[in-house]
């Protein structure tokens, strides 16, 4: 099916609640973020459109295509286009520590900018690789929702996503309908990594109708079941907080004695979270699922530390107390 500018206008308008302000666009020069700033640009919403191109100088010839691609682009309307350098460096995990090094660029160009929304072309493709990425490491109903098209990621900037719905297909038909010139990754083609691996395993899983089309629409229904979990969760969590603040928190232990084991589970995540922001800070999925084993154990617990947080049961009063450790 083509891309339609008018529906892409009305979904865009819809994700971002009619925000008219300046918005970032983060550019590889590729045909899904060019499709993506073209289709922005050309649906005429917004007057100021940062498109952000990031050099990771992991090859010769980045820097000159960096500035080709911002040659393509800077006269598109209401297009402003930077060019954002990283160092590089990384030896090992290559591609996940340039990954890292583009958002905290991207990240850092948004906020001295007072730009609160950054457009990513993540597809459908890519959610369907996401998902299968996250199953094969073992991930739960979280990691199985994939990718969400509006994303908080910290108080002052969320993350958007609005061509999840889109095939790939779609977006090269687009750039090629358009004349769009587009970039090449070599990247994309090196057998060395993992996701790209999975990407060309894309075609046998399709013949047994794991299509991307079903994987995404799968991850829509985890993230919906998800949503309505987060929610009891969340519920459970005031109904049995008696103290929280940026040091410590303590939860009647009935939030995991009379809890479904999802619900209690997810509380304690959410305590987590609250006293040590940030995915860097996270434990290991496992350690924290027998830490809540261990809680709601009927022997006796003994304290311990995880994540830069201490974990206490006290069985007389019926409390659980978390704190950040050394506080």
């Amino acid at each position: 099916m083509a891309l339609s500018l008018q529906d892409f206008k009305t979904n865009f308008k819809n994700i971002l609640q009619g925000h008219d302000g300046p918005i970032a666009v983060g550019v590889s020069g590729g045909p899904d973020s060019m499709a993506l700033l073209k289709l922005i640009s050309a649906a005429g919403e917004h007057s100021s459109i940062h498109a952000l191109i990031v050099d990771h100088g992991l090859r010769p010839e980045s820097a000159d295509e960096a500035k080709a691609v911002q040659a393509r682009i800077e006269n598109w309307p209401h297009v402003q286009a930077h060019i954002l350098t990283w160092g590089g460096g990384a030896q090992t995990r290559i591609q996940e520590e340039a990954r890292r090094a583009r958002y905290d660029l991207m990240v850092a160009h948004c906020a001295a900018h007072d730009i609160s929304y950054l457009c990513l072309a993540h597809h459908m493709d890519d959610q369907a690789e996401t998902v299968l990425f996250r199953l094969a490491k073992g991930s739960g109903l979280d990691g199985l929702a994939g990718m969400a098209s509006l994303q908080p990621f910290d108080n002052d900037l969320t993350l958007v996503r609005p061509l999840l719905d889109v095939p790939k297909d779609d977006l090269v038909e687009f750039c090629t309908a358009q004349g769009i010139e587009v970039v090449a990754d070599p990247s994309n083609e090196a057998e060395k990594f993992a996701r790209v691996r999975l990407r060309r395993s894309a075609e046998i899983l399709e013949e047994e109708g794991l299509s991307a089309s079903r994987l995404a629409t799968t991850a829509k229904r985890i993230a919906r079941a998800r949503s309505a979990l987060e929610a009891l969760a969340d519920e459970a969590f005031e109904k049995n907080c008696l103290e929280k603040n940026t040091k410590r928190i303590v939860l009647r232990y009935d939030i995991i004695n009379e809890s479904l084991d999802e619900i209690g589970f997810r509380a304690i995540l959410k305590a987590i979270k609250t006293l040590q922001p940030g995915e860097d800070y996270l434990p290991r999925m496992q350690k924290i699922e027998a830490l809540f084993d261990d809680l709601k154990a009927e022997k006796s617990f003994r304290k311990r530390t995880l994540g830069g947080l201490i974990f206490e049961r006290d069985d007389k009063e019926g409390h659980i107390l978390i704190a950040v450790e050394n506080a």
